[in-house]
Parts: C-alpha cells; sequence; structure tokens
C-alpha cells in the first residue's frame, strides 16, 4: 500500500514538473540594437501600457520579479508614478529625477484568431470481461464499446502583446519584440514568463 501511495506521489510530482516546464507565451520575433547587452543592463523601469490598473499592477509587478530573478534591478512604474495611466511626459518626467537607465514598456498589439477543423473521430474501446453490467460480467471475452465524436471547429484565439525596451541616456529604442499569449489565466504569470523569454533573448 505505502509503495502503492509513494508511485502515485511521483507520478503527480512528474506531472507538476511537465506542467511547469510547458509555457503559454511565446516570443514569436524580435530586434536588438548592437550596443545593448544583457551584462550591462541594470535599473530597470518597467511600465505596462494600459488603463486597467489592476492588471497594470499585476503584470508590472510579474515582470519586475522575474527581472529581480535574473539579477537586474527594476521598479514598477505604478510604485513610482502612481495609478493613472503611465504617459509619455509621465515616465520621462520620473526617469528624469532618477538613476534609472532603461525603460520596458510592454502594450497590448491585438489579439489572433486562429480556426482549424478537426475531423469526426470514430473509437472502439475494449471493456474487459467485467464490464459492469451484468451480462457482461459473465461475459468471459468481454465487451467494447464504440465512441464517435463529430466533426468540429477549434477556435483559438492567442493574444499579442509588443514589447520595447528604451535606453534613458539616447531615448533609443534598443530592443522590441513581439509575443503570443496562448492561454490568459494569471495575469501576473504571463508577464513573469513572458521577462524571462526577453532576458533571455538579449545577447550577454
Amino acid at each position: 500500500m505505502k509503495h502503492t501511495a509513494h508511485r502515485s506521489f511521483l507520478a503527480t510530482l512528474s506531472f507538476l514538473f511537465v506542467l511547469a516546464a510547458c509555457s503559454s507565451t511565446k516570443v514569436t520575433d524580435s530586434w536588438q540594437a548592437p550596443t545593448l547587452h544583457r551584462s550591462q543592463m541594470d535599473d530597470v523601469l518597467v511600465v505596462a501600457m494600459t488603463a486597467n490598473a489592476t492588471n497594470r499592477v499585476l503584470f508590472e509587478r510579474g515582470f519586475v520579479d522575474a527581472l529581480k530573478n535574473n539579477g537586474l534591478r527594476a521598479t514598477a512604474s505604478f510604485d513610482v508614478i502612481g495609478s493613472s495611466a503611465p504617459t509619455r511626459e509621465s515616465v520621462t518626467a520620473y526617469v528624469t529625477k532618477s538613476d534609472i537607465r532603461y525603460v520596458i514598456v510592454t502594450r497590448y498589439g491585438g489579439a489572433e484568431v486562429t480556426k482549424e477543423q478537426v475531423p469526426e473521430s470514430v473509437r472502439t474501446y475494449y471493456t474487459g470481461p467485467y464490464y459492469p453490467t451484468y451480462g457482461g460480467y459473465w461475459n468471459a471475452y468481454g465487451n467494447t464499446i464504440t465512441m464517435t465524436r463529430d466533426s468540429y471547429v477549434d477556435t483559438k484565439t492567442s493574444v499579442v502583446l509588443t514589447t520595447s525596451i528604451y535606453e534613458v541616456k539616447s531615448q533609443e529604442l534598443v530592443w522590441v519584440g513581439r509575443s503570443k499569449t496562448f492561454e490568459v489565466g494569471s495575469i501576473a504569470y504571463e508577464a513573469n514568463d513572458l521577462a524571462h523569454q526577453v532576458v533571455a533573448s538579449i545577447r550577454k
């Protein structure tokens, strides 16, 4: 009994590791300036361009946490600019009086809808000699059951985000990329995942 429970625990643990390895956010394309190096990035301001204050807080803090996990000092604009939707003027006013060296701005870039025709599926399963019916119990040869799934259209919606990195001193764009989020569940998780991918894509 203990061995069975132990195997069940290990199977559950392995499944959780597989889920953790799967990412629903992918950076699809990016560009960076030759002058940008990951080792030089520090003192970063994270700005989420959205009027929804809750989404902004969750996204910015999720992004900031990921940057800190990568050894970068980062600040959420919500914590220093305030609850009002960030603007170019408010961001510029803050960075000119701070030690911020880079500004990361993420904005909504639209949604993409894909449709795929899934064909009809017919499958027959062997249920064994102990199929839960009175007659099936006494049939030594077992039973089979056929299940039919009708054809249908599978519709998937992916959210497109555009992330840009600006160098404060030169005010120039030094990195830009687009990402797709296929399953938007936790905004904080998606932000954290996206930040890790952005950092990983920047050359050292």
